[in-house]
Formats: structure tokens, C-alpha cells, sequence
């Protein structure tokens, strides 16, 4: 069976080859834009699911995953940041409180059109930033400027208070999720045909 994930993400890649999830890459053109911004839930379910159709044309047989992640706190989404300004004010606003990370799995069975649509959750409590800690993580996160809120596996690391929830979703493929819905469709590791390139 052949799983394609909607996007060219190398560090995504990654991470499913090392959960042994293994697919093919193409290239998601889908504008990230959802009118469900009252519902984060909604929000993500739906962007994950344009990523996933925008690439049906491309894909002749199997299942094609869209995955969307948002950093959620006190009632806002943070997108990428514009620039280093926004990176401090995001990195306060997580400082010392508790964010949701979620990610929305659509996922498009090209054989029998059947859609599948859910959302991942984590919960991640960072202790309190001083604004030493914050200018460190600035001048010494390489990613900083490609995510919303932080990059959990480099500097913020060392200031995790808590995690509730998987640690892959937080990375953006929460892969127990992926595999609980590929599991339903009767698919295993070990069917998943592997990318000859």
C-alpha cells in the first residue's frame, strides 16, 4: 500500500522513516486558509485536508496524509513568526504557562474515496524565561523563524516543566495517531510499500 504525504518536508520525512511509516513525498500548493478560526480543532482538520486534496491529482492509488499543525495559548494561534520581535512575544506568552500543540490528519483513501478526518493534542508547560533565557534561545535557535511558538527539541528543552500528550505530535507527526487510523483501514508497517528514490 502506498502512503504519500502531502508535503516536501525533509524533517517530516525523517520522522516517519524512523517510525518506519513508509511513504512518498509530493508537494502540497494548498493556501493555508480555513474560516473556522472559533474552533482550532476545525481550523487544523481543514488544512490538513486542503493539503491532502490539493495533491489527488497527483497520486494514482492509496492514501494520501495532510498534516497541519497550530501552537495554541491563552485563546490565540501562533503562526510563524514575522520576525524576531514576534519570536520574544511568542516565547513570553508560553513563558511560565501552559500551550496546546495540535495537529490536524486528514487522511484520503484514493481507492475507495473515503476520507478520514482527527486532531492530535499535546499539552506543553514551560517553567518561567527570564528575558536572558529568551535572547539565548533567539540568538541561538537556527529553526526559530520556520515554527510557531518554539522548537521543543533544541534550547526550550531545557526549560519543559511538563509534557501531557505524544512528543512526535509536537514534532508534527503525531505518528500513533497515524498509524491508529491506518490500523482501522486494515494497513500495517508492514504494508506500507517504501520509496524507491
Amino acid at each position: 500500500m502506498k502512503l504519500t504525504l502531502a508535503s516536501t518536508s525533509k524533517f517530516k520525512s525523517d520522522i516517519m522513516n524512523k517510525a518506519k511509516l513508509n511513504h512518498f513525498l509530493i508537494e502540497s500548493d494548498f493556501e493555508e486558509i480555513s474560516s473556522n478560526f472559533n474552533d482550532v480543532y476545525k481550523y487544523v482538520e481543514d488544512i490538513a485536508l486542503g493539503k491532502a486534496m490539493s495533491v489527488l491529482n497527483k497520486v494514482d492509488n492509496g492514501i494520501i496524509l495532510g498534516l497541519d499543525t497550530i501552537v495554541y495559548v491563552d485563546g490565540k494561534i501562533l503562526e510563524k513568526p514575522k520576525d524576531l520581535g514576534e519570536v520574544r512575544k511568542f516565547l513570553r506568552l508560553c513563558s511560565n504557562n501552559t500551550t496546546s500543540v495540535i495537529t490536524g490528519i486528514a487522511m484520503i483513501n484514493k481507492d475507495t474515496n473515503e476520507i478520514i478526518k482527527d486532531t492530535a493534542k499535546t499539552k506543553v508547560t514551560l517553567r518561567n524565561l527570564s528575558d536572558k533565557d529568551i535572547e539565548y534561545y533567539v540568538e541561538n535557535e537556527p529553526d526559530k523563524m520556520y515554527v510557531s511558538g518554539f522548537v521543543i527539541e533544541t534550547v526550550i528543552s531545557n526549560f519543559i516543566e511538563k509534557i501531557n500528550g505524544s512528543y512526535y505530535n509536537i514534532l508534527g507527526i503525531p505518528v500513533e495517531t497515524i498509524y491508529k487510523h491506518l490500523e482501522e483501514l486494515n494497513i500495517h508497517l508492514y504494508d506500507l510499500e517504501k520509496d524507491k528514490n
